[in-house]
């Protein structure tokens, strides 16, 4: 009987200490705010090239785009089918409603914007 005792205390402090290392990791759910990639990506481009003096500089009567949540709001939009930022942009210079006014874009610029924009546009 005391040699059963025994095995049953030996077990029970076994099992008890197996666990005492064992960490709980929380699953990191993917909210889509990646806020490094539209930082260091897609915020230049739209700084560079559309918040400019007189655009969507925060100073005139245009959307802001020097913050994301005005960005998100016209990318959001739209228009013959597809992100009304998105069309714009890829719009010949020519043509009305064409963005930025009086540049084109590089298109892997535009390929980077339409890669966010498809990927939902992380950076909240």
């Amino acid at each position: 009987m005391k040699k059963m005792l025994l095995f049953i205390c030996v077990l029970g402090f076994l099992i008890q200490s197996s666990c005492v290392n064992d960490k709980y990791v929380p699953e990191v759910v993917n909210n889509r705010c990646d806020t490094t990639y539209y930082s260091r990506t897609i915020k230049p481009i739209i700084i560079n090239n559309c918040a400019i003096s007189g655009c969507h500089d925060g100073h005139s009567t245009l959307d802001d785009f020097n913050n994301y949540a005005e960005v998100k709001v016209v990318v959001e939009e739209i228009e013959d089918g597809e992100s009304a930022f998105l069309h714009r942009i890829k719009l010949p210079l020519n043509e009305p409603g064409h963005m930025p006014v009086g540049k084109i874009l590089l298109p892997s610029d535009i390929q980077l914007i339409e890669n966010w924009i498809n990927n939902g546009y992380p950076g909240c």
